[in-house]
């Protein structure tokens, strides 16, 4: 990255971090996850940056930038949803009915979260004040070129891939089953633009000498995911019949791979704080998550399995519930609009109220609060075809949905929590179908069953989460 053609202002101006954005996707090549590093990410480039110097003057250039703002920038500032790995796969199908243990290796790709910048960013009513942000450049671009990014930038999405994998063991002693699920797992989360978009921007700055490091716009994470512990009772158990009852707890031991950014953000001292504010705004939309982000859970389940025609087909059923409790999470809240629009109000007024137009129309600042997940109820269904007693095919309906999030106490803000858009950062209700398919071969050992199978699972319809797809490949032993 080439810091000289950067102006001390640019530091200031990137608190919307749009603009940054526009600067770092001529490098991006996310349809490759062969070739991304899995190094760090980090703006230590940025902190490099000289800021320092006459505040006064930098501060009046950003109020050139605000005062063309109509409304709000932000139209929403969740981060996109993803499912946790505990219920990404059919897995709970293979219910152990002896004992021993069973390894998924999956891998999992979500090619468009539910984001995209017209959903989230007000971009259309803000134009002016984007195109005053581009032309703080020392001519980065032309102006005929700049009028293009806009629209390129709508175009951007979050892609998601996971990889790793899943473990179930567990053992019976009598009418009692005792399973534990856990992971291992890698996940990545990505900015993407098609390659002929990306060639277009790589040019623009290309052509002025500027080059830009595509890191920026990914973020790896990997460790261990939550885990499930099942405590069940059978309570039918006939030739052509079974019923399963019992209750389950989530621990988020994917917290074990969390670490937390110790940085504190204040407003008023920006010089200080950009880094940790630019952060915050990547992190919350690219950042992976092995797990729910911290919550404990407990639940109930109802597992079915039923014999037809002499066990030439065989129906699985299990419906789950389980409720997360609160815990304390970070997320980005604007505060609501209590201020006229900066594009109406006198230049001394913006100056002077610097901090609280920044809260209301520009950045959403990081708080840590309680958050309520809400419960979640999965429902799976397969029919799996015997074809003899070693090769088995299922096919199946899979459905998910999570109850809207809830805030509770705020910790890092003193005033009342209804000046802040808390709707605008918390998510709805979320609901997604999925077909899938698997393939199982059991070749019997002396004292032993060895498990073998492969499959895959596909979204064909979903709300307030990504459309994803799975394909996974079974190894196991039962006793």
């Amino acid at each position: 990255m080439k810091i000289s053609n950067f102006n001390k202002k640019l530091i200031y101006l990137s608190l919307t971090y749009l603009l940054f954005l526009f600067r770092n996707f001529s490098n991006l090549k996310c349809d490759d996850f062969n070739n991304f590093n899995f190094d760090e990410i980090s703006f230590d480039d940025l902190e490099k940056i000289e800021t320092k110097g006459n505040g006064e003057d930098l501060k009046k250039s950003i109020v050139n930038v605000i005062e063309k703002i109509e409304t709000p920038l932000w139209k929403k500032t969740k981060q996109p949803k993803g499912r946790d790995i505990l219920y990404l796969l059919p897995h709970k199908l293979t219910a152990i009915e002896y004992g021993g243990f069973i390894v998924n290796i999956f891998f999992n790709y979500t090619n468009k979260m539910c984001f995209s910048p017209n959903e989230t960013l007000k971009l259309s009513e803000n134009e002016a004040a984007f195109q005053a942000l581009i032309e703080e450049l020392n001519n980065t671009v032309s102006n005929k070129q700049s009028s293009s990014l806009i629209p390129l930038f709508k175009k951007l999405t979050i892609q998601e891939r996971k990889a790793g994998t899943l473990l179930q063991a567990g053992f019976i002693t009598g009418a009692y089953t005792f399973q534990l699920n856990t992971s291992l797992q890698i996940s990545e989360r990505n900015f993407w633009l098609n390659k002929k978009d990306r060639d277009q921007i790589k040019n623009m700055f290309e052509s002025s000498g500027s080059l830009f490091d595509e890191k920026e716009l990914y973020k790896i994470k990997y460790g261990l995911g939550n885990t499930r512990i099942k405590i069940g009772m059978n309570t039918l158990n006939t030739s052509s019949i079974q019923l399963d009852i019992g209750i389950e707890t989530i621990l988020p031991t994917s917290q074990v791979s969390y670490i937390k950014d110790k940085d504190k953000i204040n407003l008023e001292d920006l010089e200080n704080s950009v880094t940790y504010l630019l952060n915050s705004i990547r992190d919350n939309l690219i950042n992976p998550n092995l797990g729910n982000n911290g919550h404990y859970g407990i639940g109930c389940y109802i597992e079915t399995k039923i014999s037809l025609f002499h066990n030439l087909i065989t129906l699985w059923n299990r419906i789950s519930f389980d409720n997360l409790f609160s815990s304390k999470e970070d997320r980005l809240i604007l505060s609501k609009q209590t201020l006229p629009k900066p594009i109406d109000l006198p230049y001394n007024f913006l100056k002077n109220n610097f901090t609280k137009i920044i809260k209301q129309y520009i950045f959403p600042p990081p708080y840590t609060l309680d958050v309520k997940p809400g419960g979640i109820i999965n429902f799976v269904l397969n029919t799996t075809f015997n074809i003899n007693k070693k090769w088995s095919i299922g096919i199946g309906y899979d459905f998910y949905s999570q109850q809207k999030e809830c805030f509770d106490k705020i910790y890092n803000f003193d005033d009342d929590i209804n000046t802040l858009r808390i709707q605008d950062a918390a998510s709805n209700n979320i609901v997604q179908h999925k077909i899938f398919t698997e393939t199982n071969y059991i070749k019997k050992q002396h004292r032993w069953n060895l498990n073998l199978g492969f499959g895959g699972d596909y979204t064909i319809s979903a709300k307030e989460i990504g459309h994803d797809w799975t394909i996974f490949l079974r190894i196991g032993a039962s006793f």
